[in-house]
């Protein structure tokens, strides 16, 4: 049994939806939440989100052809986990350095790092791990090494 052709593509894109909408409500989000806010935030993060799709599915990006189930899986839940650790380390270290320069607050600051890194990356590593799955398994169709 072979995995579907836009597996990796509907995984990209809900993550990327997600870190849109995270990004649209960082930028927007001290504004008063009323129906014409949520209208912009939706319009701004699906015009995002398409933009980013457009991007990565050009030319056949992230599209999978004769891949079996399983040798897939085992590849995705290993990248899965390194992108969440590598990303989760990476956002905690940058939000650490930003938060201690305002704070000036060394517990308060990793506290509020940790938690950043930690929730950050559960948006970003599936849509990250989609594209180091697909290029990894591209490399192995292709006869490459990766």
């Amino acid at each position: 049994m072979n995995t579907p052709t836009q597996t990796l593509r509907v995984v990209f894109a809900a993550s990327a939806l997600a870190s849109s909408v995270i990004l649209a409500l960082f930028v927007r989000g001290r504004a008063e939440w009323t129906t014409a806010f949520w209208l912009q935030i939706a319009g701004a993060s699906v015009a995002l989100c398409a933009l980013i799709c457009f991007v990565a599915f050009r030319k056949g990006g992230l599209r999978l052809e004769a891949v079996p189930l399983w040798p897939f899986a085992r590849v995705f839940l290993r990248q899965l986990a390194i992108v969440y650790a590598a990303l989760a380390i990476a956002i905690t270290a940058i939000a650490l350095a930003i938060i201690y320069t305002i704070t000036r607050s060394g517990p308060n600051a990793l506290a509020l790092a940790v938690l950043a890194g930690l929730w950050l990356s559960l948006w970003l590593a599936p849509g990250m791990a989609a594209l180091t799955t697909w290029r990894r398994l591209r490399g192995a169709t292709l006869g490459g090494t990766r």
